[in-house]
């Protein structure tokens, strides 16, 4: 269940990227994940792999965006405004999830999430020389003990024979970053999420939620119908008005108003004019 909750996020935070890129959307799927990632465990090896892709994939998307912004990363942390922001914290979301992932104490139980990260490894390590995304040493020092491990056992081994060599070596993979002094994962407080910061989210709600969710889900639904092979006539969807409809509605309210006003003078006023 959990493989499948992050499946789902993943999916929607990449169709999100590619289509609808909405901040609040965005801001949402990553504070879910960023809640679960201190419990993730026993990862399916499909969907370790497909973290992994996606992360490098956003990471390629913001390299481009940083490159066309003349060099530099977005000005805030956080700032979904713009498509750098948002795609700098997705990377930063999900490199997160994957840091807390291998920490020592789930190592283990998320091996596959390591395969993943050597088989990505050439895409990862450009990640190394972006700042702004945060330390990634926990990564990298994961990713050379694992390969110095590979190699003290011969190239050219299939993918079930590599993960025998990484399970028969998790004493080794677990000490890649013990600190000095401390002799098992046991004694070391980074085993618990603690050393990777509160990533704790929580979701303040006001009164009547429904006059905003209600017709922000449905332009969620509408926007996603519309723009798939389904192609939705948007004039013929009348369950609830949409946001955009409101506004034009609004808008030629408004005008329509001024227009009156505008017109009532002209009928009423019999001021003679001043010569």
């Amino acid at each position: 269940l959990g493989s499948m909750i992050l499946l789902v996020l993943l999916k929607a935070i990449t169709f999100d990227l590619n289509r609808l890129q909405d901040g609040f959307l965005l801001s949402n799927c990553c504070a879910v994940m960023l809640n679960l990632s201190p419990h993730i465990a026993d990862l399916h090896e499909y969907v370790a792999a497909r973290l992994v892709s996606v992360t490098t994939s956003c990471f390629k998307r913001y390299a481009t965006l940083v490159a066309e912004n003349g060099g530099e990363p977005e000005l805030e942390e956080g700032d979904l405004s713009t498509l750098l922001g948002m795609h700098g914290e997705t990377c930063r979301t999900l490199l997160s999830l994957i840091k807390h992932s291998i920490r020592r104490k789930c190592l283990e139980k998320n091996i596959h999430l390591v395969y993943a990260l050597l088989l990505e490894q050439r895409d990862i390590q450009k990640i190394y020389q972006y700042a702004s995304l945060g330390d990634m040493s926990p990564i990298s020092s994961l990713i050379d003990k694992a390969n110095a491990i590979i190699q003290e056992n011969g190239d050219g081994m299939s993918a079930d024979q590599t993960l025998g060599q990484l399970k028969s070596h998790m004493a080794e993979l677990k000490s890649y970053c013990i600190p000095e002094g401390l002799v098992s994962c046991d004694d070391s407080v980074a085993s618990d999420a603690s050393d990777l910061g509160n990533l704790t989210f929580t979701y303040e709600e006001e009164s009547d939620p429904e006059v905003f969710f209600v017709p922000y889900v449905w332009d969620v639904i509408v926007g996603t119908l519309t723009t798939t092979t389904m192609e939705w006539s948007r004039t013929y969807i009348q369950v609830f008005p949409l946001n955009e409809d409101k506004e034009v509605e609004a808008s030629a309210l408004d005008n329509d108003t001024v227009g009156l006003g505008n017109s009532d003078a002209g009928k009423h006023d019999n001021t003679p004019d001043v010569v």
